[in-house]
């Protein structure tokens, strides 16, 4: 016999074909780098006392009533080491957020429509836009310049091929020939999240399996000025075992490194402002059907509402009262963030990371300070618009 060690842990998520069936790995690529204190799967179960009168003062031994299981992971924030590909941890994503699309590499050209490009539109031939949706977050390659914003607008008509960016190009107005990345992008969905196996092998040898997890929380943590930001999830499932099993594979990870949160600009309704710090979460609200015939007690589960929320610490400005007025007024706003990992030549990157919040309010305004410099601690909830045709959130991978 011998002890185990903390650090050595290997984990691997599978979307499973059959809600609750266990699905192990398939192969090295799918294992997952995990944040080492942040990694927590618990088994529980309900002891069902008996209220019998039997002369003593003591319980009479429960009996086993439902049983389920939760944890945490976590990940660094970071991307795919391939362009358009998808992070080693987009099932937490997908799980989280409900839907997934990915977009292949396309080149600006404004021949069939005439008009010329701008800073923030960008024209196609014919049948090119159609590959992009709104929201999804691209990075445009003009050499030493690269560019990244949520499109807020696709054209797709004859002659008129072109798709709108929240977030202005500095560099001025686009040219033909202007290489677009390929890119993935996860956004909330009424439905369609899956459900998870997560593998946990102990020492290589012991295996740790939950089965039918749902992510009931996400959140955006250490966005912060020179650290390395991070993304915990949180989950439920439906059963839990563990066995003496070695693991199948040598885990195979993306090569992609964590961006550094510097060079990561926060835009307000497409303008770049100064804070320290964002924070993001979304929480899914789990409903389990509950059969009297289920042999744990939940058989499945829905996501039955979600919230998405955060906050960020822009610098209080001595000639504005902008963010007040917002807050009083309850108007609404837009929030995107981005980081990357630069190249050796200045203005480039690649492995970019964006989130886009379309509609946001303002819930609360307070008031912080950074080394006695002042801040507005805006606190805000993202919603689906008044006609409820917005997602809440995308987050981009390219």
């Amino acid at each position: 016999m011998a002890l185990t060690i903390k650090s050595k842990q290997e984990l691997a998520i599978m979307i499973e074909d059959t809600e609750g069936v266990y699905k192990a790995p398939a192969s090295g690529a799918d294992y997952v780098q995990a944040l080492e204190d942040n990694l927590e799967m618990t088994p529980n179960k309900e002891l069902l006392d008996r209220s019998i009168m039997d002369g003593n003062l003591g319980m009479l031994t429960p009996r086993q009533g439902m049983s389920s299981v939760a944890g945490s992971i976590g990940v660094e924030m970071k991307t795919s080491g391939t362009e358009g590909g998808t992070p080693e941890s987009s099932p937490l994503y997908r799980a989280a957020m409900g839907a997934s699309r990915s977009f292949i590499t396309k080149t600006s050209d404004d021949t069939d429509s005439g008009t010329p490009h701008t800073a923030s539109r960008i024209y196609f031939l014919d049948g090119d836009a159609a590959v992009y949706n709104v929201g999804d977050i691209i990075t445009t390659k003009r050499s030493g310049a690269y560019h990244t914003s949520p499109i807020t607008a696709v054209s797709t008509s004859a002659g008129d091929n072109y798709i709108d960016l929240l977030v202005a190009d500095p560099a001025g107005a686009y040219v033909d020939g202007i290489a677009i990345t390929a890119g993935y992008t996860v956004y909330t969905a009424n439905t369609g999240h899956p459900t998870l196996s997560i593998s946990k092998y102990v020492e290589g040898a012991v295996l740790e399996q939950a089965a039918g997890c749902r992510v009931n929380s996400m959140s955006l943590n250490n966005f912060a000025t020179g650290q390395l930001a991070d993304v915990g999830f949180a989950f439920e499932g439906l059963n839990f075992d563990r066995s003496v099993t070695a693991s199948p594979f040598t885990p195979s990870f993306d090569s992609a490194y964590p961006a550094v949160i510097l060079s990561a600009c926060v835009y307000l309704d497409g303008t770049a402002i100064d804070v320290s710090d964002v924070s993001i979460s979304l929480e899914n609200s789990l409903g389990f059907v509950s059969p009297t015939c289920s042999s744990t007690g939940r058989s499945s589960s829905r996501v039955a509402s979600r919230t998405v929320s955060g906050s960020f610490t822009p610098y209080k400005q001595d000639d504005s009262v902008a963010n007040f007025d917002r807050w009083n007024d309850s108007t609404e706003f837009s929030l995107f963030i981005t980081a990357h990992v630069p190249t050796s030549t200045a203005g480039e990157y690649d492995q970019v990371m964006g989130w886009y919040l379309p509609v946001c309010m303002s819930t609360e305004i307070g008031e912080t300070d950074a080394d006695g410099i002042l801040q507005d601690s805006i606190s805000f909830r993202a919603t689906r618009g008044s006609t409820g045709s917005s997602e809440e959130m995308y987050i981009g991978f390219s």
